[in-house]
């Protein structure tokens, strides 16, 4: 959220950039929640209330909540989501609006242009065009950018380093986990600081699990509360002999689909359509 709070508030119209689900009616939706937006103005609200103000109400968006409508304020910024090879959208945000480095978070948005991947089914093309006729779609994302500039604000970070130093550490750090997970309880106690480690990452995990849990706050909280709590499960599987392999099921089976997933993502004129039930309604969940 830091990256799209910061600044000092704004208000009057900005254009960023944004993606996308599209469901199988033609409806956009969030990739956070099945909330659809509107053709024409959208406001959002903060129901349930996140972040420090959860207790009372607020305007939206606030400083210190994640509400509000998200929008990338440069193709740098927004090049990091993978959705946006799938679905671009140019929107128009304003009333209360906070810029960061990253983007903005607005009280009210428009989508006033859309790029949808060539490997889109025609159908699905038409029905998103019914639901939005008032938003021109394009199938040349270029020349959607250049008939809709972004808006340049100060606090934009123009040029992003890559950052592969956490990734590579991330990426460590979960080896490191999974292979603890995997060592037989007589390996880990031949050694004090093998122990010691395992016991240390073992608490971390639980702790995190729990914090997340029981302070979710919406569907990627949830989710990545369940993730943790699959972690911890393959770090207690050795306590259990050979029968610890089914506490390792459910972080398999999730490592499994997540692979799948993404090979599947890989095929030719693949587009990914969502086969959810949808709503006609706005909350300040991160969208």
């Amino acid at each position: 959220m830091a990256q799209f709070s910061g600044s000092e508030p704004l208000v009057g119209e900005i254009v960023g950039l944004r993606t996308f689900r599209v469901d199988e009616s033609g409806l956009l939706l969030p990739l956070y929640s099945n909330l659809s937006w509107y053709d024409g103005s959208n406001t959002a609200t903060c129901a349930p209330p996140t972040g420090e103000h959860h207790r009372h109400p607020h305007a939206v968006p606030a400083p210190g909540c994640e509400c509000g409508f998200y929008a990338y304020g440069t193709e740098t910024a927004a090049r990091h989501n993978r959705h946006m090879r799938y679905v671009q959208a140019v929107v128009s945000c304003w009333g209360g609006v906070i810029a960061g480095t990253q983007g903005v978070r607005a009280e009210h948005a428009r989508i006033d242009a859309i790029w949808l991947n060539p490997n889109v089914a025609s159908w699905t093309h038409k029905r998103v065009a019914a639901h939005y006729p008032s938003a021109r779609l394009y199938t040349d994302r270029r020349a959607m950018l250049a008939e809709h500039p972004l808006s340049t604000l100060d606090c934009y970070e123009r040029n992003p380093r890559h950052r592969i130093a956490p990734r590579l550490g991330a990426v460590s750090a979960g080896a490191a986990l999974l292979a603890l997970g995997l060592l037989p309880t007589a390996w880990l106690r031949q050694t004090t600081l093998l122990w010691d480690a395992w016991l240390i990452a073992t608490l971390a995990v639980a702790a995190l699990a729990a914090w997340l849990l029981v302070g979710a706050r919406g569907p990627g909280h949830r989710a990545a509360a369940f993730v943790t709590a699959g972690v911890l499960a393959w770090l207690v599987a050795p306590l259990f002999g050979p029968t610890g392999w089914l506490l390792r099921l459910p972080l398999l089976r999730g490592m499994l689909v997540a692979a799948g997933g993404y090979l599947l993502s890989l095929r030719p004129g693949f587009f990914p359509v969502e086969h959810s039930r949808h709503e006609r309604a706005f909350c300040g969940v991160r969208p």
